[in-house]
């Protein structure tokens, strides 16, 4: 079936065109500029958003959660509800992100999310222990590449991302292998040297994880992974924008320091996403949730961030145009983790969409062109 949008602007996300009409088929986008210029068939079903913003739908790269769905415990039935709650936010793809467990379970847990579909981004085990975070030190694991062949194989090949440690004994054989298998390599949750992670970048490594957290501080003479990510223009580096995560003056310094197509928005978000406040489990870690923040005992233990708020939060804290704060949640994303078709509202591009109210909320999103409900 064919279908057209109109709307005020659409963020491709490179260019902005205004009085727009975008037209989906087949689950593509088949052709897209201002609404007298493009040629709409006679009959089409068409949907008029008025003074809204269409864009592409948003990709989130490192979510637990969500709707009291945690991605560890996660069934088919659990991942078809998550995916429906991102989608309502604006959020048409994601990478269902683990959390350090015991060996069996985390096999276990990837295997389950491969098994349903789910797309997997790998935070843990290889972590350092002193930059861990929430995660159980019990279950935190050196790299060795037997390890990552048996997730590889148990998750029927859909990992996407790992994070590591790079400072960790076998990291660069690790990063290496995972590289060859086309898997994205992350580094965080990491007390890295600068030459240490100037060796995982040579080895493959290209982007990092919630920059800021869980890093050794900046230190003007060594910068360590933070440093690295902040002065290094091609690596990718992705941020919580959620106000609990960094302060929104350093969010402003990160977009400014990150090359155009290297920031990365990412929720973090975990089950408590879109509960309210209570008790709540991150994989085996008990999470107690109050107004915006997470916490395990004093230690932050993911977000109830979406990515719609997430990019109302930047445009307010920056004063960016909906071109560059769509591009972090969008394109930035897509091209990180490979997906070509996505991220971008052009023809021959997956006919996902998001449909933004001016004031920057959620009014309709589209997945492979058909209206989420």
């Amino acid at each position: 079936m064919i279908r057209v949008l109109y709307a005020r602007l659409l963020v491709t996300p490179t260019e902005t065109v205004e009085d727009s009409a975008l037209v989906l088929g087949d689950g593509r986008i088949a052709a897209s500029g201002r609404r007298a210029e493009v040629a709409v068939p006679p009959g089409t079903q068409s949907d008029d958003y008025g003074d809204a913003v269409l864009a592409p739908g948003m990709i989130d790269v490192h979510v637990h959660g969500g709707a009291g769905v945690d991605t560890m415990t996660v069934d088919g039935a659990g991942l078809a509800h998550l995916r429906q709650h991102l989608a309502r936010h604006g959020v048409t793809s994601f990478l269902a992100t683990t959390v350090s467990a015991p060996w069996e379970k985390l096999l276990e847990a990837v295997e389950r999310l491969g098994r349903a579909g789910a797309e997997i981004h790998l935070e843990g085990p290889f972590l350092s222990p002193v930059r861990r975070g929430v995660h159980p030190e019990a279950d935190l694991l050196l790299p060795r590449v037997a390890r990552l062949h048996e997730l590889w194989e148990r998750s029927q090949q859909h990992i996407r991302m790992i994070t590591v440690a790079p400072e960790l004994d076998g990291a660069i054989e690790f990063i290496a292998e995972a590289v060859k298998l086309g898997i994205r390599v992350s580094m965080g949750h990491s007390d890295a040297t600068m030459a240490q992670v100037r060796a995982a970048i040579k080895a493959g490594a290209c982007h990092v994880t919630h920059t800021f957290n869980a890093m050794r501080p900046l230190h003007q003479r060594e910068l360590g992974l933070l440093g690295t990510a902040l002065a290094e223009p091609e690596l990718s580096a992705e941020i919580i924008a959620d106000g609990v995560h960094v302060d929104p003056a350093l969010v402003r310094l990160f977009l400014r320091a990150k090359a155009p197509g290297r920031a990365v928005l990412v929720s973090d978000g975990i089950s408590a996403a879109g509960m309210g406040d209570g008790e709540y489990r991150l994989g085996d870690v008990a999470v107690r949730v109050s107004g915006n923040r997470c916490c395990s005992g004093q230690t932050l233990a993911g977000s109830v961030l979406l990515l719609d708020a997430a990019v109302r939060n930047i445009r307010t804290w920056t004063g960016c145009g909906w071109a560059d704060a769509a591009r972090t949640a969008t394109q930035n994303p897509a091209t990180l983790v490979g997906w070509t078709r996505k991220g971008r509202l052009i023809p021959g591009c997956d006919a996902d969409v998001a449909v933004f109210s001016p004031q920057g909320e959620i009014v309709a999103a589209y997945v492979a062109g058909k209206l989420v409900t």
